[in-house]
């Protein structure tokens, strides 16, 4: 039996809720998408295959003179929670419907932040911008060779995010089903993530974060400590999930066991309920990993229980992996609007992913594929 004939009807299901349904929290940014022939670039700004940097604002606009005159470019809302969110609006029928989410994030007074503004409500997400007069609107240059990219970034404005801003910004928490936060916001903004999390106590809120970055981890292990053990869902992918494992110091002899350690570790710091409850989403400790390449994503929750969902080839040829992982994420939480099992979620979450790689940045088709009509 499909998947398709097990599930509800998402777009069904999403009418059934009070909207919107989810709140996130990141980093806004003006993506600007470039197809490179060569590594020149990256290796002259130590810009890693796959990986991501955040630079200052001059060596910023250095790369961005220095991108080729004649190279492709595409330029698109960016910002790993925001991408997330602009996905799920997508799969939850698009700009005609009313807001699923609403996003909240720092920009600057220009035209870089007014065109972000633009591209992201054309895409139908309600947006709450913190709106920093003094301080330019973030932008990430995502560098892409054959089928592998470099993100660098500069968040500017997007660094700047505190409690005023939310109480100014008018949080709904009433009719809020998830609260999303991406782990490049907690490197600033720790104190609003916490707070955010602690509004979803004793309520059927729930909460999600994600890792986003290996290399966060060398100046905010800390935060991410935190986040990890208040939020109910965390997401990352195989090498950030290793970051963390190595700095919790916990012992590992595959990259898959770290998803059941962190669940155990969690059980036991955090306690959990038991196997009787029927909603998964009722426990703590619920861990997303995802791996690549030919390797199962992995969900883990409860007492260990857990699934693994193998990759789905994508039905075009590979362009851009930028946004596998937030879409991945839209699926997945698409999936929790609607009911679903965690079984359901993630193989909706891959199959989302599976399209995003074969478009250039987070770029939306004005229809969603029919094998993606859930």
């Amino acid at each position: 039996m499909k998947m398709v004939e097990k599930v509800p009807k998402l777009v069904q299901a999403i009418k059934t809720l009070k909207l919107p349904a989810v709140v996130a929290f990141g980093n806004p940014l003006l993506d600007i998408i470039v197809i490179l022939e060569n590594d020149e670039l990256l290796k002259k700004y130590n810009l890693k295959v796959d990986g991501e940097l955040e630079l200052p604002e001059k060596k910023m606009q250095q790369l961005i003179a220095d991108l080729p005159a004649d190279a492709e470019q595409t330029i698109s809302a960016g910002g790993s929670a925001q991408n997330t969110l602009r996905i799920l609006q997508w799969l939850c029928g698009g700009p005609s419907s009313s807001p699923v989410g609403i996003y909240y994030g720092g920009i600057g007074k220009d035209a870089r932040g007014n065109m972000l503004e633009s591209l992201v409500r054309a895409a139908g997400v309600d947006t709450r911008y913190a709106v920093h007069p003094t301080l330019p609107t973030g932008v990430c240059v995502s560098l892409i060779t054959g089928s592998s990219r470099s993100l660098a970034a500069n968040i500017g404005a997007a660094g700047v995010y505190t409690l005023d801003d939310v109480i100014r910004c008018k949080f709904p928490r009433d009719a809020i089903k998830i609260v999303y936060i991406e782990g490049f916001f907690v490197t600033h903004s720790l104190d609003v993530a916490k707070q955010l999390v602690e509004l979803t106590r004793d309520t059927k809120i729930i909460s999600a974060f994600n890792l986003n970055g290996v290399y966060i981890f060398q100046d905010h292990h800390d935060a991410i400590f935190e986040m990890v053990g208040l939020a109910k869902i965390v997401f990352g992918n195989a090498r950030e999930m290793i970051a963390l494992a190595q700095a919790l110091d916990l012992k590992f002899d595959d990259v898959t066991d770290i998803p059941f350690l962190l669940n155990n570790l969690k059980r036991v710091t955090v306690g959990v309920s038991s196997l009787s409850n029927k909603d998964w989403l009722s426990d703590e400790g619920v861990f997303i990993m995802t791996q690549g390449g030919s390797s199962p994503a992995i969900a883990v929750w409860g007492q260990g229980q857990s699934v693994q969902v193998q990759p789905i080839t994508p039905k075009n040829p590979v362009v851009d992996t930028t946004g596998a992982g937030d879409a991945l994420v839209a699926g997945f939480l698409a999936g929790v609007l609607a009911g679903w099992d965690p079984k359901n979620c993630l193989e909706y979450g891959c199959k989302v992913a599976s399209f995003m790689v074969t478009r250039l940045g987070v770029t939306l088709s004005n229809l969603v594929p029919p094998d993606l009509l859930q």
